[in-house]
């Protein structure tokens, strides 16, 4: 049996799941498990009896085929994390608090599961913990000075775990991790607690340099400096005793600073800090200061070295790497800084070098370290500098023969340097950084030469250069050759992740090669990347799977940090945006985005709600602006803007049921002060629904109001009451007022104007109006004012009477009119292709 179906069956086994293949010929005659599907052909159980149909369908994230279809996975969160965000929701609707014991429990098992799986918080967790601890300070000050005890509260313990989880690297900081830190530094700021206070003083400057404030971090130290001078010397003693009772992984973490005092450790933070934001003359300042207090160590060198290497400072490159050699040689314990790393920053160098053609530096520190008998991890970053000065796979090969031979110099053979399937990666890796797919692959074969054989990275730098040139059906072969390997350290995930993706992109592979591979990452609980989510739900909405869409979401979009949502949910919003998707399809799409993505902000909701009208669907819109309208964030509840563009909207589709529903939206809204702006949009609203005096109320509303009309206010009047019955009287009076009051009355406000007074039937009053202001020189007569007055008349008749004059009278300006072409609606009024579009 292949290996990756005998890991498949153990796979079920062990999570007790059946084994579901759906390739099983004979499985519609034997099962006697049935599903139920009208569609097709009644089946024949083993009795002979016709029974219920089957249709076996493969459920991507559920392998139960009892389980019922309308099922959904729940959302799929880190422990506490749920009850942090009920919180947040409660003090957004300043509803009835959690209780306390709620919170610390809260915050207590995910604190917890962040140290067991060793995994650094997103920002939108961070943000959920700073402000559950916020409440939680909160409420022990209130306890305290009510004189009440608290029987649950977070102890010194838990707040230094908390600080140490923050630590963790991983995920980009954000403001929401220092703000967490800092409130930390504040609330355990306290004699008594020194080895606590340490631990959050550490993780508030790591915070603080590694997001741009490295001036602040700076003074803190000095700040913790002065106040704890006296504890200073039993801080090394305290360092080791962590390190003790920590497990490896965080022994791992305070290898660099086991040997230094707590504020070296802490300057050696403030100098990454100013080394990553490229300030020369901190760094220099703080360089200085840390080898006042005591010798360089090699986490000093190793910063220093690589800031010379950003800056491509040659002198300062050369004086680090000796410095940082050195003192990686002096140190009592191999366990400390291994030969693994001190390999690794030579390769560093060594590509910094070829890269920069810096060869003779590189030269000179490769005969440097070839004078001792160097570690195997320092021969491969050699036989990478070798590839890279154009040495050819024969010649590394006769260099591999040379550093086998000088084995016999070293008595312990633990310890000889042979080539392996390392070495060969990091050839093979260099290769595929250079673009020479060709070079790469005669490494993999002198590797089998020398009876090296591929491991999972081999067929893993194998697929990432395939899919780097888009040979994605070589790809798909070098993963078939990956699951004959051990791939328990999930070495191929961000590169199997990338063919999927890329199998959905490709629309060559049949979707159950894509769900194939999907479903091994799946199996393997990977991590699914946000291209991947992104490709994978895009794949299910185009074939109207909606439950697999909740299913993948529910599983992995609550793992991601805020930018990785918002890429998977501008993926979702897109698609709901792309006209070629049909209506249903794109409802569906925005339920899984409002469900899933509770974050979406107010302008991506009000695109969404406009993209539904300009489907003719204002049901639609209408319910998504509720769904804005029924939120609990302020950055999504409607604003003015808002109910303008919906009424807007609802205008285009003269839809009067919408629009009072909406409107008594309005009305009930405590937060939206109406203005100007949004009656102009009630105007236009109403008009396009043939409500002109309903519409004209908001125009008195408007002149009534301290902010007053603006001129967009005059021409959405005019125009309704060019729609209203007897509007040309409230159209004179309005004109009468605005020449009272000395309004400067443009060519535009005149084309309403004429229109409003036409738009009753009196074709008279409005061509007499027109000539008697041009013959006093208040207007000239063009062709929008002529298509103006003709859009407005009132039936087909008075059209006729104004086409006729307009022929006759103004002929140029009728046939410059008559090229913008014309539109007849279904009762056969006309109307010229020009602009009447009015603003609110």
């Amino acid at each position: 049996m292949p290996s990756h179906l005998s890991r498949l069956v153990f796979r079920r086994l062990l999570a007790n799941e059946p084994i579901v293949y759906r390739g099983c010929v004979r499985r519609r005659q034997y099962s006697s498990v049935v599903r139920a599907s009208k569609s097709l052909r009644p089946a024949l159980t083993p009795d002979g009896v016709q029974g219920l149909p089957v249709q076996q369908a493969r459920s991507f994230f559920n392998l139960n085929i009892f389980a019922k279809k309308d099922e959904r996975k729940e959302a799929d969160m880190d422990p506490g994390i749920d009850k942090m965000m009920e919180l947040a929701k409660r003090q957004r609707m300043s509803a009835r608090m959690p209780p306390i014991e709620d919170v610390v429990l809260a915050i207590t098992q995910f604190v917890t599961a962040k140290r067991k799986h060793r995994k650094a918080m997103k920002d939108t967790q961070a943000q959920y913990v700073l402000q559950s601890l916020r409440y939680y300070f909160k409420a022990v000050k209130e306890k305290q000075d009510q004189g009440e005890a608290l029987p649950h509260i977070l102890g010194p313990a838990e707040l230094r775990k908390t600080a140490k989880v923050l630590m963790l690297e991983g995920e980009p900081l954000s403001a929401a991790h220092t703000e967490l830190a800092a409130l930390l530094y504040e609330e355990t700021h306290a004699p008594g607690q020194p080895r606590l206070l340490k631990t959050v003083m550490i993780a508030y400057v790591k915070m603080l340099s590694l997001t741009g404030s490295t001036s602040q971090a700076r003074k803190l130290v000095l700040q913790w400096e002065k106040d704890n001078a006296a504890s200073e010397s039993s801080s090394s003693q305290i360092e080791e005793v962590e390190a003790e009772n920590s497990d490896l992984a965080e022994q791992d973490e305070m290898v660099d600073y086991m040997l230094d005092p707590t504020s070296l450790r802490a300057w050696s933070i403030v100098l990454q800090g100013f080394a990553l934001e490229g300030n020369d003359a901190e760094v220099q300042n703080t360089l200085a200061r840390t080898i006042e207090s005591s010798a360089i160590s090699p986490r000093v060198a190793r910063i220093m070295l690589e800031y010379s290497l950003r800056r491509d400072d040659l002198a300062g490159v050369k004086h680090w790497w000796d410095t940082y050699r050195e003192r990686a040689m002096e140190l009592p314990s191999p366990d400390i800084h291994s030969a693994t790393r001190m390999g690794q920053q030579l390769l560093q160098v060594l590509k910094w070098c070829l890269a920069r053609n810096h060869l003779d530096t590189g030269h000179a520190i490769v005969k440097e370290v070839m004078t001792t008998n160097p570690s195997k991890a320092v021969w491969d970053a050699i036989f990478v500098w070798a590839a890279g000065t154009k040495r050819s796979v024969d010649e590394i090969d006769r260099m591999m023969t040379v550093m086998e031979k000088s084995n016999g110099t070293i008595s312990d053979t633990a310890q000889w340097r042979t080539p392996d399937v390392a070495t060969m990666n990091g050839l093979v890796e260099y290769a595929i950084s250079n673009n020479d797919p060709y070079m790469a692959e005669r490494f993999i074969a002198l590797g089998r030469d020398r009876n090296i054989e591929p491991d999972t990275q081999t067929y893993v730098l194998q697929m990432d250069y395939r899919l780097s040139v888009g040979d994605v059906d070589g790809a798909l072969i070098a993963y078939k050759n990956l699951q004959s390997m051990d791939l328990s350290s999930n070495e191929d995930a961000k590169t199997v992740n990338r063919l999927v993706v890329a199998l959905c992109k490709s629309q060559r592979h049949d979707f159950d090669t894509i769900m194939n591979v999907a479903g091994d990452l799946s199996d393997r609980r990977i991590r699914f990347e946000p291209d991947t989510v992104s490709a994978l739900s895009l794949l299910h909405l185009n074939r109207d799977e909606e439950h697999d869409v909740v299913d993948l979401l529910n599983t992995h979009a609550f793992h991601y940090a805020s930018g990785e949502r918002e890429q998977v949910r501008s993926t979702l919003v897109n698609f709901c945006l792309d006209p070629s998707t049909s209506t249903s399809q794109a409802w569906q799409a925005y339920n899984t985005t409002r469900t899933i993505f509770d974050e979406t902000p107010r302008d991506v909701r009000t695109e969404l709600m406009t993209s539904f009208f300009t489907r003719e669907r204002t049901d639609m819109g209408v319910r998504v602006f509720q769904h804005m309208r029924m939120h609990t964030r302020a950055d999504t509840i409607p604003t003015v803007d808002t109910y303008v563009a919906c009424f807007m909207g609802l205008a285009k589709l003269r839809d009067i049921e919408s629009v009072e529903v909406v409107h008594n939206l309005l009305k009930l809204d405590y937060n939206i002060t109406p203005t100007t702006y949004l009656r102009n949009s009630l105007i236009v609203a109403y008009t396009a629904c043939g409500k002109g005096r309903k519409a004209m109320s908001f125009w008195d509303d408007i002149v009534a109001s301290k902010e007053g009309p603006s001129y967009n206010s005059i021409h959405v009047a005019l125009r309704s009451c060019e729609k209203s019955p007897f509007g040309d009287w409230r159209a004179k009076d309005l004109w009468q007022l605005l020449r009272r009051r000395n309004v400067e009355l443009d060519q535009a406000l005149w084309s309403s104007y004429v229109a409003a007074l036409a738009g009753n039937g009196d074709n008279d009053l409005a061509i007499g109006t027109v000539e008697e202001a041009e013959a006093k020189g208040e207007l000239e007569v063009d062709s929008f004012l002529l298509g103006s007055l003709f859009a407005g008349a009132g039936g087909q008749v008075k059209q006729t009477e104004i086409e006729a004059w307009g022929k006759e009278k103004y002929p140029e300006q009728w046939a410059e009119l008559e090229k913008f072409g014309e539109d007849s609606d279904e009762v056969g009024m006309r109307a010229f292709r020009i602009d009447r579009r009015v603003a609110p």
